[in-house]
This record gives C-alpha cells, structure tokens and sequence, in this order.
C-alpha cells in the first residue's frame, strides 16, 4: 500500500521550497506545474497523477499537467465537468478530498465508461485533493492514481492537505490576486 510521506521533511523542504517559488514567480507555467505535480506524485508515492485546473467561466476542470497518461486517456478526461463520473469531479463539487479504494466497486465508477476507461489504462485506485488557497479560492484539483487498490485509512492526509493549500496560495500570489509577503527577496511578517 502506498504511503504518503512529508513534503516538508527535512530532505524536502528546499527542493519543495524551490518549486513553489518558482510557481509563483514563473515565466513557463505548464512545466512549473509538472514540477509541482511531480512533487505531489511523490507525496502520495502514486503511479500517475493529473493536476487540473478550475476554470469559473465554463465551470469545468482541465487538465494542466499529467504523469503516466495515454493520449486516449487524456483526452477522455481533458475536461471534467461536475457530473462526470470521477473522483476530481466529486472534489470539485464538494470541494474537499475524495478517496476511492476501489474503482471497480466504487459508486462513482460502476457502470460507467469511465470506469472502462480507468481499467484499460490499469487504474485501481485513486483519490482527488481540491487546490483551495488559504482566502478559500478554489484553483483547481490533483489526483493521484494507483495501480493497486488503496485502503484510505492507511494515508496521512495532512502532507498533502499542507501542500495543496501552498500550491493554492502560490497560484494565488502568482495571478496577484493577493499581496505579495515578499519585498525584495524577503518575507515580510503577516500582521493580525
């Protein structure tokens, strides 16, 4: 079973460190959003992995970045609306995690040609985490993806829980949508 690990551990937390910075300071988005998808495959230690992004205007998710996708699957699941059956759709909606243990047996798949879809390409499981900035704006979502069945009560959500929120916050400051806490380099201490 797969576990998640620390994206602020020791080990990670300047690389981390590095890639959020770059995202909020980025000239080329879409490989900086790999990098950052990279980074949240390696905290969940799933097989694939999508990062999309929510567009308001057409109420929709689209994928941005990808790891470990066909062609075919790409395009089947290039935009994912509300009632579409999968779990980034379910986390759009209810705007909080989604955890499938089972894609064969889940509620969301059964019966669907999205379910046809997962088991061509070797999906078991998978679960979705809402990219929500700290303000509450919802950015989009990210789904890791497992080969195997995957039992929820086994995952420590809080790594990446953590981390959602700091892509969030990054996207956030990145589209000035928020004042930068950086002058200069320097972080400038939140006031209360």
């Amino acid at each position: 079973m797969a576990k998640l690990r620390d994206p602020l551990d020791a080990a990670n937390e300047q690389q981390n460190y590095a890639v959020l910075k770059r995202l909020r300071n980025s000239e080329d988005v879409g490989a900086d959003l790999q990098r950052v998808l990279d980074m949240m495959i390696g905290v969940t230690r799933a097989e694939f992995g999508t990062l999309q992004r929510f567009d308001q205007r057409a109420d929709c998710l689209t994928i941005v970045a990808s790891r470990g996708f066909s062609s075919e699957a790409l395009t089947f699941f290039g935009v994912v609306r509300r009632d579409t059956n999968t779990t980034c759709a379910a986390a759009l909606t209810r705007r909080m995690r989604i955890f499938v243990e089972d894609v064969s047996t889940s509620y969301l798949f059964v019966g669907t040609s999205e379910l046809d879809m997962l088991r061509a390409h070797g999906i078991a499981a998978a679960h979705s985490t809402p990219l929500i900035s700290s303000n509450g704006r919802l950015f989009g979502v990210f789904t890791a993806h497992f080969r195997e069945p995957q039992k929820e009560s086994e995952f420590d959500h809080a790594p990446l829980d953590r981390l959602a929120v700091q892509v969030a916050d990054n996207l956030e400051q990145r589209e000035g949508l928020v004042p930068s806490r950086h002058v200069h380099g320097r972080e400038v201490p939140k006031h209360s």
